[in-house]
Formats: C-alpha cells, sequence, structure tokens
C-alpha cells in the first residue's frame, strides 16, 4: 500500500506531466492562484482607448479656450430677439438703390488690391453719399478684422485701395451714410494665399 501511496500523484501539475514529482511547461500558465487583470491585453487596449479619448478631449477645450476668436456679441439675446421684425422694417423703409461690390477676381493675401462699389437710385441714377467705409471681417480670427474709408471715384461710384493680410475667407461689408441714415451691403471673398 505503501508503494501505491508513494505513486499517486501529488498535484495538478503531476497529473498533467503523468509523471508524479515533475512539472511541465504548463505549469507556469496552469497554476491555481489567478492572473492579473493589468497582464490582460483586452483590459490594457481599453485603458489606452480611454486614455486616448480623454487626452483628445482635453486638447480639443484647451484649444477652444486659448484661441477663442471672441465673435459673440454682449448683447446677443437682444439683437437677435426682433431679426425678422428689424429685417422687415429695413426693407420698407430703406431706398430703392442698386447696389455692386466690385471685388477683382483673384485677390491675394499681402498683395494691394482696388476694391471698386456703385450705386444708382430707382431710376438709374447715381446716388451722392456722405461716408462709405469698407470693413472686412474675419470669420476666424477677430484681431484680422480691419476697415477703410472709400473714396469717390465719380457720381456713384466709390473704391479703396487694401491689402488683406490673410488668405481665406473674408466677410466684407460696405456702410453707407447719406444724411442720418445709415445703409449696408454685405459680401462674402476668398482670398488666396500668397
Amino acid at each position: 500500500m505503501s508503494e501505491v501511496a508513494q505513486q499517486a500523484p501529488k498535484s495538478a501539475s503531476d497529473l498533467m506531466s503523468g509523471q508524479p514529482g515533475q512539472s511541465s511547461s504548463a505549469d507556469a500558465v496552469g497554476t491555481g492562484r489567478p492572473q492579473s487583470a493589468w497582464k490582460s491585453p483586452w483590459v490594457l487596449g481599453w485603458i489606452g482607448l480611454l486614455v486616448v479619448v480623454l487626452a483628445v478631449n482635453i486638447t480639443m477645450v484647451v484649444l477652444a479656450i486659448s484661441t477663442n476668436p471672441g465673435l459673440i456679441r454682449a448683447d446677443y439675446y437682444e439683437r437677435g430677439r426682433d431679426v425678422e421684425q428689424t429685417i422687415i422694417t429695413r426693407l420698407a423703409s430703406g431706398p430703392n438703390w442698386t447696389t455692386q461690390i466690385d471685388t477683382p477676381a483673384g485677390v491675394r493675401a499681402g498683395e494691394q488690391t482696388t476694391i471698386r462699389f456703385s450705386l444708382v437710385d430707382a431710376v438709374g441714377q447715381p446716388v451722392a453719399l456722405d461716408e462709405v467705409v469698407y470693413y472686412a471681417y474675419r470669420p476666424s480670427d477677430a484681431t484680422r478684422d480691419f476697415s477703410a474709408s472709400m473714396v469717390e471715384g465719380g457720381p456713384g461710384r466709390y473704391e479703396v485701395e487694401l491689402t488683406f493680410p490673410l488668405g481665406g475667407i473674408w466677410d466684407t461689408v460696405v456702410s453707407m451714410r447719406q444724411g442720418r441714415e445709415d445703409h449696408t451691403v454685405a459680401q462674402r471673398i476668398s482670398v488666396a494665399q500668397p
């Protein structure tokens, strides 16, 4: 009986190897103690994905705060509340003028450009204005906005020479003043890179 007791396997590794007292290569993996979850590639993959998503979100928040162009007006609610009524009132009270902003094709950043503006009344006669100002607004960077007064180049024709500092999209507005009334005409243009 003592011989049989000596040959009986003493552990699970003895059973796998088939030899009592000898261990197999599966012993390291198949031991009774559980493996750490931190060594699992699935757990590490999920943690890595979570870290990447958080890093991207933090980067976007920091960029949004540090590059804010400040295009929000302090009185945005009051100005937008009655926008439909304001547009209808302007159309009803505005003069029946025909206006045209002549922006040359191929405007390039850093190069001098002549912008022309013309307007005529309902019967085709040129309109004399007290003041005409050309405004250029950069939608993505309010610090690059600028304006220039237009000079009269003939009856009902105004022009200005200016240089756009950057390429890209610009919102331009020609503001006209005649007496106590102000009128505006807007145009979006694309300025080529130098």
